[in-house]
Order: structure tokens, then sequence, then C-alpha cells
């Protein structure tokens, strides 16, 4: 489908990021990323702390976010959204390709 619009639209231009391979790899291994907790969300109730941040009465917050994966059951932390976001600004064709985010910007 991609390569039907390159050919129909001139000067179509896009890249392809693999967010789920990079989130992946943080959260099988997450101290080479610098984060201590990849299966507990920092804020919240339940299993794994995965509801109810800040919407009932009793949830657990932890005291570094940025030790963290998630924030919450269904958001990263502000520390792995910058990673996530360095690896799309500027990441090598393994993460995303046919460029990144920077060659696309820089092109004329």
């Amino acid at each position: 489908m991609i390569t039907e619009l390159e050919r129909k639209l001139p000067g179509f231009t896009y890249l392809i990021y693999d967010f789920f391979t990079t989130l992946n790899d943080r959260i099988q291994d997450p101290t080479k990323y610098g984060f201590k907790e990849s299966n507990l969300a920092c804020c919240g109730t339940g299993t794994n702390r995965g509801s109810g941040c800040g919407r009932t009465s009793t949830y657990e917050l932890c005291s570094d976010p940025n030790e963290y994966v998630y924030f919450d059951g269904g958001h990263t932390t502000e520390h792995c959204n910058s990673q996530l976001g360095e690896l799309l600004w500027n990441g090598t064709s393994d993460v995303t390709w046919p460029l990144n985010m920077k060659q696309l910007y820089e092109l004329e």
C-alpha cells in the first residue's frame, strides 16, 4: 500500500517506527534502559497497579516515576516517552525506516 502511494503521489515520503519492539525491549529488560520496574505501574490499584490512578479513593503512587516504564495502566512515563521519542527522532534503521523523523524533517 505504501509503495503504491509513493508511485501515485510524487514527493510522498513516510517513515515506519517499530513502537512495539522499542517498548517491549524496555518491558523485558528494564534495567538496561534505566528503569527499575516494568511490570508494575507507578500509580494505580489492583493487579500491577493497572487501574484506578486518581479515580478511586485508594490507590498507590510511587515516589519516583522515572524508575517505571508505565505511569498507570495505559500510559508510559515521561522518562519512557522521552526515550521512545528520541528513537523516533534519531533512531537507526532497525527502529525507524526508511528514514527517521530528523531525516524526514531535513528533507528539502
